[in-house]
Parts: structure tokens; sequence; C-alpha cells
């Protein structure tokens, strides 16, 4: 989508927010809008040095026993969640 595109779609989204008589609308927009903003702040790509500290600590939970098999996961999960058999 080009920049004039997206303007374009934007003035139409507000248009028809302008439009709305409905509270509840609004606020239904407001909140997703909100909620979307504040997804989108949390989300954040790991630099090289992050992606390389987080192998490093599960080559180490490995070596130190700390990982659990497939079986062992699965059995875990069918204990915690019985109605997913």
């Amino acid at each position: 989508m080009t920049t004039m595109e997206l303007e374009a779609y934007k003035a139409e989204l507000a248009r028809e927010i302008l439009m709305s008589d409905s509270r509840e609308l609004l606020d239904k927009v407001k909140r997703l809008l909100r909620k979307e903003a504040k997804a989108k702040e949390q989300i954040k790509p790991y630099t090289l040095e992050e992606l390389n500290a987080r192998i490093d600590e599960a080559e180490s939970e490995i070596e130190a026993g700390e990982v659990l098999t497939c079986e062992e996961a699965n059995a875990e999960v069918r204990k915690a969640l019985p109605w997913l058999k």
C-alpha cells in the first residue's frame, strides 16, 4: 500500500468514525486501537546478542538436564489440561 493509499484509507476510516452515532461502537473502536497500539509496543525484535544469549541459556539447560523430553512435556500438558485428551 502506498503512502497516498494509506492516507486515503485513514481519511475514510475517520469519516466513518465521525458519522457514527453509537457510543458503544466508538468505545469498541477506541479500546481496539489502544489494545493494538499497546501490543505493537510490546513486540520488538531480538538483537543478535539477545538471540545468542537465549541459545546459550537453552544449551546450558540441556547440559544440566533441565529440559523435558517430548513425552514428559506431553504428560505435563495432559495433567494440567485433561480436557485436551
